[in-house]
């Protein structure tokens, strides 16, 4: 039992990349703490884009069986979490393709999504609410805000300051290049503060 948790420690204590490089090795252990990483960011990345709780957890458990299967090929001098990214994305672009049905969540029920059955807030593998940092009205103004976008603006909108990702990140997940996420996201913020909505300092 000791040595088991010596064993899960050492887990806990590895980058994602190097857990890659041990799944890779064979050890399922770091597929685990893999997933418990990032399981619920995969949900709610696939529920942006499906509105579907029962379909968006199964894609979150496909993301991380492809995860698997092509661990031999994942280049650990690149990070894994752009990468786990674009599998999740890819899937839950192909689902929509097959139910010819594409729309984009509105920032109010992507909050809500955000919250378990009895209301409370999913939390992230460091125990603080994923949405505790948003205030109220933040979250009403970028709301209001993402009505007025495109899906591929919205897309990148919900990455940059919803995922947190940078813009090279952004790039690897949506098959772009760095620059050119951002002259995208300075002319939709550009376009959005014509249109004089209340942006303010959050953005």
């Amino acid at each position: 039992m000791h040595a088991n948790r010596v064993h899960c420690v050492d887990e806990v204590q590895k980058t994602d990349e190097e857990l890659m490089v041990t799944l890779r090795g064979g050890d399922r252990e770091a597929l685990a703490e893999l997933v418990r990483r990032y399981q619920n960011d995969i949900f709610r990345f696939c529920l942006h884009y499906l509105r579907d709780f029962e379909l968006a957890r199964e894609l979150a458990q496909e993301t991380f069986v492809r995860v698997y299967v092509a661990r031999q090929r994942f280049d650990e001098t690149r990070k894994f979490r752009p990468w786990v990214l674009c599998i999740a994305r890819n899937l839950s672009l192909n689902e929509l393709k097959r139910k010819k049905s594409v729309h984009m969540e509105s920032l109010e029920e992507y909050a809500s999504a955000a919250r378990d059955e009895d209301g409370g807030l999913h939390r992230s593998s460091d125990g603080i609410p994923d949405q505790e940092l948003m205030e109220q009205e933040r979250r009403e103004a970028l709301a209001r805000l993402l009505d007025f976008l495109d899906a591929e603006s919205r897309e990148i909108v919900t990455l940059r300051f919803f995922q947190k990702m940078s813009a090279r990140d952004i790039a690897e997940v949506v098959g772009s290049t760095e620059g050119a996420v951002r002259t995208r996201l300075h002319r939709i913020l550009k376009s959005l503060r014509e249109k004089s909505l209340m942006v303010k300092d959050h953005l």
